[in-house]
């Protein structure tokens, strides 16, 4: 609990020299949910914007309970009524799980990039398993943030969830909503290079697509990311007004 309240604070020092520094909280899961919410509560009151969250606390630490179970909706209930998002960083905790083993006779710069161009196979699992937990009918002011997850395989995930929520009549079992639906008012995605899935931006949301340069990882577009902005937003229609949104408003 002291290392969490030390990186909090660390981070919520730059909140005080820089409203453009936006930190997120990280919490102690191995406490009990009430010393969860109270450190969540006193990070937002220092600055903080939101809070990171593992995919599946369990697979992480045994003991730990599953993302779907009860046990954490106090915390939900806590970040909706503080107006913080919850975010999922890159693979949420569930790469190293579930990732196919790299194989030895890979370069150095093939081993990376296998790893990096299947990055969104964690957050296809990721989502689908938000909206069908029925947490964003029973918590719908409280939205949620993927990073560094890229953009293009989220159509197929959100026509899949809607298909299978349709043929299997899952409004019936509590799942009020069209998954497509939950997912447009409440989760938020990003882009850095992917025109196709900006081809494709409406049927996910134009309000819902932040961009990302992913600096300083190896895969970052930086130095050259306003290059790599040109490449994905020219030539496909879009208006200047979206344009803002997608690169900085949302």
């Amino acid at each position: 609990i002291a290392c969490v309240r030390a990186y909090n604070d660390a981070m919520a020092e730059w909140r005080e020299v820089s409203d453009r520094y936006v930190p997120v909280a990280i919490i102690p899961y191995f406490s009990d949910i009430n010393t969860v919410v109270t450190e969540v509560e006193r990070a937002v009151k220092k600055g903080h914007c939101g809070i990171v969250m593992l995919t599946e606390p369990r697979m992480t630490k045994s003991g730990l309970k599953h993302f779907n179970d009860p046990f954490w909706h106090p915390l939900w209930a806590a970040c909706q009524d503080l107006d913080v998002p919850v975010h999922w960083h890159g693979s949420g905790g569930l790469a190293a799980q579930l990732a196919l083993p790299r194989w030895k006779g890979f370069s150095r710069n093939q081993s990376h990039t296998v790893s990096t161009s299947r990055l969104c196979a964690t957050p296809a699992q990721m989502i689908p398993n938000l909206i069908l937990s029925g947490l964003l009918d029973k918590y719908p002011r409280l939205n949620w943030v993927c990073a560094e997850t890229g953009l293009g395989w989220v159509n197929y995930v959100l026509e899949a969830c809607d298909h299978e929520w349709e043929r299997r009549h899952l409004w019936t079992e509590g799942i009020l909503t069209r998954p497509s639906e939950l997912f447009r008012r409440q989760i938020y995605v990003d882009f850095w290079y992917e025109k196709a899935g900006m081809e494709l931006r409406h049927q996910v949301g134009v309000d819902n697509i932040m961009w990302e340069f992913d600096y300083p990882h190896i895969a970052s577009t930086y130095p050259k990311s306003w290059k790599f902005v040109d490449w994905t937003l020219d030539g496909i229609g879009i208006e200047e007004e979206e344009k803002k949104k997608l690169l900085y408003d949302n």
